[in-house]
């Protein structure tokens, strides 16, 4: 019971998913269409993370040093994470120039992936040049998205509306994520010294608890808009 209650943050992924199934055939047609495989991608990584971290005789870096280090598997996650939703807002927007930000900063936070590989190790720490780049670009993404949803249908309208609430957690859980990402990198004593893992596995909840929320209230989404 200690160990769930430790890592709380696993029921927010798990519930996550189980209503992005059994709400599939609201969004089934839409560009939401792959969020249940996502959240089974997420939740799948987070209990591997969980085993490697916890169990020794299972490990994926093979230097005493590194034991119980999966920092691989979340650095590969990441990326998928960020263009998956980085595609969505570019497909959904009909703004020119926010498209092309969008398009030409995701083809940066790739470079920075590519650079990111010979300033920090990628199997031992979280990419953080990546996760900065990838992070801005994702809150550019989903508050250009709510503007452009806020000037297109009414205020209670909007809170049925499932890529709202999406795009309020991703807010939350990534105004937080590289500056805990990055003391955990380059300032450790600090992140320790703050308790910056419970900050980060409660932004996690908040933004499960977001998407918890766009499930639960959500009305039939059209193909072409997300809402």
């Amino acid at each position: 019971m200690e160990y769930l209650i430790n890592n709380y943050f696993i029921l927010f992924y798990a519930l996550a998913l189980v209503l992005s199934i059994g709400t599939y055939k609201h969004y089934y047609n839409s560009i939401l269409k792959y969020l249940p495989i996502l959240f089974t991608y997420t939740l799948l990584t987070e209990l591997f993370g969980m085993i490697i971290r916890d169990i020794d005789d299972i490990q994926i870096i093979y230097k005493k040093e590194y034991y119980n280090y999966n920092t691989p598997i979340f650095n590969i996650f990441d990326i998928i994470f960020y263009l998956y939703f980085l595609y969505i807002y570019y497909k959904l927007s009909t703004n020119t120039v926010h498209k092309k930000i969008i398009k030409y900063g995701g083809m940066a936070f790739l470079l920075a992936c590519i650079i990111n590989l010979w300033i920090q190790d990628f199997y031992t720490e979280p990419q953080a040049l990546a996760i900065i780049i990838g992070s801005l670009l994702l809150i550019f993404g989903a508050l250009t998205y709510l503007m452009e949803l806020n000037s297109k249908i009414p205020r209670t309208q909007r809170y049925t509306t499932l890529l709202f609430w999406v795009s309020t957690g991703l807010l939350i859980f990534y105004s937080c994520y590289p500056i805990t990402m990055y003391l955990l990198s380059f300032k450790y004593d600090i992140y320790i010294q703050l308790g910056l893992t419970n900050l980060h596995y409660a932004s996690i909840a908040a933004m499960y608890t977001c998407f918890i929320i766009g499930f639960i209230s959500m009305k039939r989404v059209t193909p072409r808009y997300g809402w």
